[in-house]
């Protein structure tokens, strides 16, 4: 049985540009200070904890990087419903029709906290192809990626094994996780014109614009 783990934010979601946004602004606030680029490119893929052990320069209880956690991604959120439109990357839900047909088994690991999956599955309607229980999300038991424990467990949840698994990406970070677990296939998302230099990366197997590409039934 092969099935498919999909990363979401970045992913499924053009969304960088958004959450950027939100810790530019929430970072902003709370430090009185911008963020600079290099503590940009140790966001993308990390859990919001690390993010904000790392401005903050000290550890965090559960209970605290709980607590930023929320007061961030409610940023986030509310710049997302600013934009005029808001649509999974082009060719996505044909996509997963299509797998659903096929029978492919899929699920989603991502960084983000249990309340923004809850807004995904309400706002695109996710639970026409995903089951909400087994979905893997932030809730501070697994390690961040680009460790394995994020797909591990999303394959699980599914009932299929690490070697079964073709895996979607767009962060580095998230593309060596994937590696990491020993996917079958790893899939890398192009974003913000990096197509190229995701294409130089050894994990990676083919990567993709959008989900129009044909390549993608090959796959399957």
């Amino acid at each position: 049985m092969q099935g498919i783990v999909f990363d979401f934010n970045g992913t499924l979601l053009s969304d960088t540009a958004i959450h950027e946004g939100a810790w530019r602004q929430y970072i902003q606030s709370l430090l009185n200070r911008p963020i600079t680029e290099e503590e940009f490119q140790q966001i993308h893929g990390r859990t919001n904890h690390l993010i904000m052990e790392k401005f903050l320069n000290k550890q965090l209880t559960s209970n605290e990087a709980e607590r930023y956690s929320e007061e961030k991604e409610a940023v986030y959120r509310e710049l997302l419903l600013q934009e005029e439109t808001v649509e999974l990357i082009q060719g996505v839900t044909e996509f997963f029709d299509y797998l659903q047909e096929k029978n492919v088994r899929m699920n989603i690991a991502t960084a983000s906290p249990k309340s923004n999956v809850d807004f995904y599955f309400d706002f695109f309607d996710l639970g026409r192809w995903f089951d909400l229980e087994k979905i893997v999300y932030n809730d501070g038991t697994l390690a961040s990626k680009p460790a394995p424990d994020y797909y591990l467990q999303a394959a699980k949840n599914v009932g299929i094994t690490p070697e079964e698994m073709i895996v979607f990406e767009d962060s580095p970070i998230g593309l060596q996780g994937a590696a990491n677990a020993k996917a079958k296939h790893v899939v890398a998302v192009a974003t913000n014109g990096n197509h190229d230099t995701l294409q130089e990366l050894d994990a990676v197997k083919v990567v993709i614009d959008d989900f129009m590409d044909p390549r993608l039934r090959e796959l399957i």
